[in-house]
C-alpha cells in the first residue's frame, strides 16, 4: 500500500515512522498534476495532506478518483478553522470524501498512525465470513522477529511469533488490519490457538535442526477473563513435548490497579503453569509504576515511544534508567522494542537493558531464514 505525501511532509519524523510501522511505500507528489498520476492504477493508497497542500485542484483530483481507486485521505489541519482562510472552501469539499481522517496540524506519530490505520481498515473491509474461511483454510502464517539478549555477548535466544494473513486477493496483510475484526467476531481464541500451535511446532523443528529458541506470543486482553486459558495453553504445548517456560506471553498494559481483578488472576494462573509473562507496551506512566511491584510479570517491554522520548530528554532518560533498575530489583528483565539504529542500541546498553528487538536486529522473517542465520554452524552473535 502507498502513502502519498508532499515534499512539505515527507521528511516529518512521524511520516517515516508510520511508513515503517505499517509497511507502506512512501511516494511523493510535487503538484496536483503529479498527484493525479499517482491516483491511477489498482494499488490501495493513503494520501497525506497538510494545509499548504490543499487547493481546489488537489480536491478536484481526489473527488475525480473516487469510484476509480481505493484510497483514504488524512488531512493535517483544523477542519473548521484553518490557519489560512482561503482553505475553508477546499476543506469543506474534502470533508465530503468517504474515507477521510483529520489530524492536528502538529501531528505526532500516535495520531498519524491511528488515522492511517483507520483509513487502511476501511479499504480492507474484512467480513466475518472472510475471517472464518481464513482460519479454516489456514491462510494465516507466522513470522518470527528475533530478540538479542545481554550476556558475555549479545545473543539470540528467543523470537516473537507475529501473525500475518496471506490474503488471496490483497496479498500479505499485517495484524493491525484484521485484529479488530478478529476481536469483534469472537475469533481471537481460535487465532491464538493457531499461533501457539505453529510456534510450538516450529520450536520443535528448530531444535531438531540444532537451534534451541524460546517463543514470545501476544495475548489479547479480551482472553484474560477466560479461566480455562492457562490449562488450554499448557495442554497444547505439552502435546509437543515442550515445557511451558519455553513460551513468554506478551500482554498489553491495561488496568492493573486492582490486584483481585479477573484478568490478573488469569495471568497468575498462567505463571503458575510455568509460562513467562511480559507486560507489553510499557510507557513509563504513573499507573504502571504504582503497580509494578504487584504485577505477575517476569518482564516488561519498553514501548518505542517511551524510548524515543528518553533519547531526546535527559530527565526522561534518567527515569527510564531508574525503571530498568527497579525492574531488576523486582526480579524482572527488561526488553526494548523499536531498535532501529546503533545509537539507540548503545544507549540501551549503558542503562543495562536486558533485551532488544527491532529492525536493527532483524525484521520479522520466515522460520527457514531465521534458522539459516542463527542455526547450528552459524554465529548467533548479533552485536
Amino acid at each position: 500500500m502507498l502513502l502519498i505525501a508532499s515534499d512539505t511532509s515527507k521528511h516529518h519524523r512521524a511520516v517515516k515512522d508510520v511508513v515503517r510501522e505499517l509497511s507502506l511505500t512512501l511516494t511523493v507528489f510535487a503538484s496536483a498534476n503529479t498527484l493525479a498520476e499517482l491516483m491511477g492504477g489498482s494499488s490501495r493508497r493513503i494520501v497525506l495532506l497538510v494545509e499548504s497542500d490543499v487547493s481546489e485542484h488537489v480536491v478536484s483530483t481526489l473527488r475525480d478518483a473516487e469510484g476509480n481507486a481505493q484510497f483514504g485521505v488524512i488531512v493535517a489541519g483544523e477542519r473548521h478553522s484553518p490557519r489560512d482562510i482561503t482553505k475553508v472552501g477546499p476543506f469543506e469539499q474534502l470533508a465530503k470524501l468517504e474515507n477521510l481522517e483529520w489530524v492536528d496540524p502538529d501531528f505526532d506519530y500516535d495520531e498519524l498512525s491511528t488515522a492511517a490505520r483507520a483509513c487502511r481498515r476501511r479499504m480492507l473491509r474484512v467480513s466475518r465470513d472472510d475471517l472464518d474461511e481464513a482460519l479454516r483454510e489456514r491462510q494465516f502464517i507466522v513470522q518470527y522477529q528475533p530478540k538479542v539478549e545481554r550476556g558475555t555477548e549479545w545473543r539470540t535466544r528467543e523470537a516473537e511469533a507475529l501473525v500475518r494473513w496471506k490474503h488471496p486477493k490483497h496479498g500479505q496483510v499485517g495484524p493491525l488490519e484484521f485484529l479488530p475484526e478478529i476481536e469483534e467476531f469472537g475469533f481471537m481464541s481460535r487465532l491464538t490457538d493457531f499461533v501457539l500451535h505453529e510456534a510450538a511446532a516450529q520450536l520443535v523443528r528448530w531444535k531438531n535442526k540444532g537451534l534451541d529458541l524460546s517463543a514470545c506470543i501476544n495475548l489479547a486482553s479480551s482472553q484474560l477473563t477466560d479461566a480455562r486459558l492457562p490449562a488450554r495453553c499448557a495442554e497444547l504445548v505439552g502435546k509437543y513435548g515442550l515445557e511451558c517456560s519455553k513460551f513468554t506471553f506478551e500482554v498489553a498494559e491495561q488496568d492493573l490497579s486492582d490486584p483481585d481483578a479477573p484478568h490478573l488472576q488469569t495471568l497468575r494462573a498462567m505463571r503458575e503453569r510455568g509460562f513467562r509473562l511480559c507486560l507489553d507496551d510499557f510507557r513509563v506512566v504513573a499507573a504502571s509504576l504504582g503497580a509494578l511491584d504487584q504485577m505477575p510479570f517476569d518482564e516488561i517491554k519498553i514501548h518505542a515511544s517511551a524510548l524515543q522520548r528518553a533519547k531526546e530528554d535527559p530527565i526522561r532518560m534518567k527515569v527510564l534508567a531508574a525503571i530498568i533498575g527497579l525492574a531488576h530489583n523486582l526480579g524482572m528483565t527488561v526488553c526494548a522494542e523499536g531498535i532501529e539504529d546503533t545509537e539507540t542500541f548503545e544507549f540501551l546498553k549503558t542503562i543495562n537493558c536486558d533485551k532488544m528487538q527491532g529492525f536493527l536486529i532483524s525484521e520479522a522473517v520466515l522460520p527457514k531464514l531465521l534458522r539459516k542465520v542463527y542455526g547450528k554452524g552459524e554465529s548467533d552473535q548479533v552485536a
